[in-house]
C-alpha cells in the first residue's frame, strides 16, 4: 500500500468516528426537543460536543451587545467560577470573535504560535493549544458561539469540523425555540399584569360610579318624600328604577380581550329578579335568556327597555289579575347579526295613550341609541314588544 493512502486502520478508525458524530448529533436532537430550561440545554450541549470530539473542554459564549463581548454561559471541563464570568473579544483577533464576526467556523492548530490570534488568559490558565469553534446562527443573527478546545497540538480535522457545523445548527436552532417560548412567556406575564392593573383598575373606578349612583338614589328618595302629590312621587320612583337599572349594568362589568363588556342574560335576570322582589303578588317574570356580551354602551338601553316594558306589565296587564303571566326573551340571530328583545304578557291590550304617558315613545327612543325598531303586537288578548337592533362588536 502506497505510503500516501490511509491504511485499512486508519479508514476504521475513520469510520467509527463519523458513526460516533452521527449518533451524537441523534441523540442532542432528540434531548433538544425535550429540555425546556435553556441553560440545561446549553450544559448538555458542551457534554455533547465534547465526547463527540474526544476532548476535555468545550464552552457555549453568548455576544453581548451592551458589552460588545462573548460571554461563557455553558462550560465542560473549565475551572469553577469561570462560567459567568469568563468573557472573550469579539473582534477578529480573538478565536470566537472571529467566528461570531464571519458566521464561519474558526480551526486553529497551535494558538500559542499563531500570530493572527490573541492567546487569551483563559486559554492560557488552562493550557488550550487548539480549538474549532462553529457560530449558533439564528435568522441570520449570530446569537453566539460553540467553540471545542483541547491541551494538543492540531487536534481537530475536517471530520471534527463538519461535525461541529451540523451540531451548532441543531443547538442555534433549540436556542431559537426557546427564546421564542421565553419571549412567548414573557409577553403573556406581561398582558397578565396588564389585565390585573386593568381589572383593579376597572374595579376602582365602578366603585366610585356605584357612590355616585347611590348618592343619586339618595336625592331622588329624599325628593320623592316630600313631593307634593303622588303623581310626582310615581314619576320619581320610575327615575329612581331607571338609575337603578343603569347602576346593575356598571356593577356587572366585565374585561374579556381588554375591553369591557357585560353579559346580557346575567344583566337581564338581575333586573327582572330586582322587579320580582318588589312585587307582593307573587308573580313570576318568565325568562328566556342567551348570553351575549354587549359593550356597556348597548347593555344600558337594553337594559332600560326591559326595565320600561316589564314594569308597564305589571302596572297595566297583570294589576289584580290571578292569571297574568310576563315572559321574557332575549336571542341573537347569527344569519343577521341582529338581536332580539321581546316583553310579553297576557293582559287587556294597550289601548289608547294615556295622558301625560310617555308610553312606547320612550322605548323607541331608547332603541334608536342601538339603532334598533321596536315592533309592538297588541289586542285584547295581550301585548308582545319587540326591540330588534344589530351586534356590534
Amino acid at each position: 500500500m502506497s505510503g500516501n493512502q490511509p491504511s485499512r486502520t486508519d479508514l476504521s478508525r475513520t469510520l467509527e468516528r463519523v458513526r460516533q458524530h452521527q449518533t451524537i448529533l441523534v441523540e442532542f436532537a432528540r434531548v433538544s426537543a425535550e429540555i425546556t430550561d435553556l441553560q440545561r440545554l446549553l450544559a448538555i450541549a458542551c457534554q455533547h460536543a465534547a465526547r463527540a470530539i474526544g476532548v476535555q473542554h468545550s464552552k457555549v459564549l453568548q455576544y453581548r451587545g451592551d458589552k460588545g463581548d462573548l460571554l461563557m454561559v455553558a462550560s465542560k471541563g473549565w475551572k469553577p467560577g469561570t462560567v459567568g464570568h469568563a468573557r472573550f473579544g469579539a473582534d477578529m483577533l480573538s478565536p470566537p470573535g472571529r467566528c461570531y464576526q464571519i458566521r464561519e467556523p474558526v480551526s486553529i492548530g497551535t494558538i500559542n504560535e499563531d500570530p493572527e490570534f490573541r492567546y487569551s488568559s483563559v486559554l492560557k490558565e488552562h493550557g488550550i493549544i487548539s480549538l474549532l469553534n462553529g457560530p449558533l446562527a439564528i435568522d441570520g443573527i449570530v446569537w453566539g458561539v460553540l467553540e471545542v478546545d483541547s491541551t494538543e497540538h492540531n487536534a481537530f480535522d475536517g471530520d471534527d469540523q463538519e461535525f461541529l457545523t451540523a451540531f451548532s445548527l441543531i443547538l442555534a436552532l433549540a436556542v431559537r425555540h426557546r427564546q421564542g417560548q421565553s419571549e412567548r412567556e414573557r409577553r403573556a406575564e406581561e398582558m397578565g399584569k396588564r389585565l390585573a392593573q386593568a381589572e383593579t383598575y376597572m374595579q376602582e373606578q365602578n366603585h366610585r360610579v356605584r357612590n355616585y349612583f347611590q348618592m343619586i338614589l339618595s336625592i331622588l328618595a329624599s325628593r320623592s318624600r316630600r313631593a307634593a302629590n303622588e303623581q310626582s312621587r310615581t314619576e320619581l320612583e320610575e327615575v329612581m328604577e331607571r338609575v337603578t337599572a343603569v347602576g346593575l349594568a356598571h356593577d356587572l362589568l366585565t374585561v374579556e380581550s381588554g375591553q369591557s363588556v357585560v353579559n346580557a342574560a346575567t344583566y337581564l335576570d338581575a333586573l327582572c329578579l330586582g322587579i320580582e322582589r318588589g312585587l307582593s303578588d307573587g308573580l313570576r317574570i318568565e325568562r328566556d335568556l342567551e348570553p351575549i356580551q354587549l359593550r356597556p354602551d348597548r347593555a344600558v338601553p337594553l337594559g332600560l327597555v326591559l326595565n320600561e316594558l316589564v314594569t308597564n306589565c305589571i302596572k297595566y296587564a297583570a294589576k289584580d289579575r290571578t292569571d297574568a303571566f310576563i315572559k321574557v326573551q332575549f336571542r341573537a340571530d347569527i344569519g343577521t347579526t341582529e338581536a332580539l328583545l321581546r316583553v310579553q304578557d297576557n293582559g287587556p291590550g294597550m289601548g289608547e295613550p294615556r295622558q301625560g304617558s310617555m308610553g312606547i315613545r320612550l322605548v323607541r327612543s331608547l332603541a334608536s341609541q342601538l339603532s334598533g325598531r321596536v315592533e309592538v303586537d297588541s289586542s285584547a288578548s295581550g301585548t308582545c314588544v319587540m326591540m330588534i337592533f344589530p351586534l356590534i362588536e
